[in-house]
């Protein structure tokens, strides 16, 4: 039933999207904030991971800052979406962190593009711990938001971090344990014949001609220079991971922003529906997945309701 419903969602999207005039793009607000490449460890397994810091434009080091780190979609490099949502909450004065998750980008760690819930909870970690330590962000007002595949493994890696205050999930992606391209039996070889040093087998989710593609493909939105897809046994990860199940446990304040047309809502509806709360659910109307990365209304529309619960939740009045 599931799978229906998913379908459903898909083909309406496509529809609707088909139906509605060219998608704006949002225009980077990159000359309103400041922005720092930096180095980051994992503390858990070591690595070197590649982040940017933003900082508002009047930015005060003798003053203290709400912060968040922002998290893209599965085996994203920092400089997409994560990049656009984390630039425009510092216009509206909070610090944020993007990164390359281990494996990923300018990011240490093999085999390249190793997408496990698992590393991936213990990079947003150590991303906490990189702004705990900075010196004008107030630790009692850390937040984080994902986007996509970040939307579920946020919630499920920080669910035991009381560093973290508030958690966002926008058109969190749910279903990774439902991706079979190949038997378990298989992607076993598949990271044997690896390990082995032979070559890694890699699995592409983006499908020519699907909305993914008029986003991943094209070089003035998603398109990325040190993209890789993930190796095949990632699913062997995923196939253990049930966000809509560990969200049962998360209790703190948590948004949930969907989009109508999203093939994800169904997740997200889910998501909401499971955690304990406090909780708060928004649908962007018209929208559909993809869109909701960067076309310019309703990333606008986002920033604006997160900005409402983090400061319901989080900012200390």
């Amino acid at each position: 039933m599931k799978k229906l419903l998913i379908l459903l969602f898909i083909l309406l999207s496509m529809s609707t999207t088909n139906a509605k005039e060219p998608l704006k793009i949002i225009s980077r607000p990159i000359e309103k904030v400041n922005f720092t490449p930096i180095v980051l460890p994992n503390n858990e397994n070591g690595l070197k991971l590649a982040g940017i810091l933003f900082t508002p434009r009047d930015f005060d080091a003798t003053k203290k800052y709400p912060a968040v780190i922002v998290a893209g979609p599965m085996y994203s490099t920092k400089e997409l979406p994560q990049s656009i949502y984390a630039e425009m909450l510092a216009t509206h004065g909070y610090v944020t962190l993007v990164y390359d998750n281990s494996t990923i980008g300018s990011s240490e760690g093999h085999p390249r593009a190793f997408e496990d819930p698992a590393l991936k909870g213990s990079d947003a970690r150590s991303a906490v711990k990189y702004l705990m330590g900075l010196p004008y962000v107030n630790k009692a007002e850390i937040g984080a938001v994902g986007i996509c595949g970040s939307g579920s493994y946020l919630p499920a890696g920080l669910i035991n971090d009381n560093n973290v205050k508030a958690i966002v999930s926008i058109v969190p992606f749910t279903i990774m344990d439902q991706i079979h391209t190949e038997t378990d039996e298989q992607l076993l070889k598949d990271k044997a014949v690896y390990e082995a040093g032979g070559e890694a087998k890699r699995l592409n989710l983006i499908e020519p001609g699907s909305e993914g593609a008029a986003y991943y493909l094209n070089p003035e939105r998603g398109a990325a220079a040190n993209y890789v897809p993930c190796v095949t046994w990632s699913q062997l990860e995923w196939h253990k991971f049930h966000p809509t199940e560990i969200v049962k446990n998360l209790h703190k304040p948590y948004l949930v922003i969907t989009a109508e047309n999203a093939f994800t809502r169904p997740g997200a509806e889910e998501m909401y529906a499971n955690a304990p709360g406090p909780k708060e659910f928004h649908m962007v109307k018209g929208a559909s997945h993809f869109e909701m990365y960067d076309g310019e209304p309703y990333v606008l529309e986002n920033i604006s309701v997160i900005c409402d619960f983090f400061n319901k939740y989080m900012i200390d009045k």
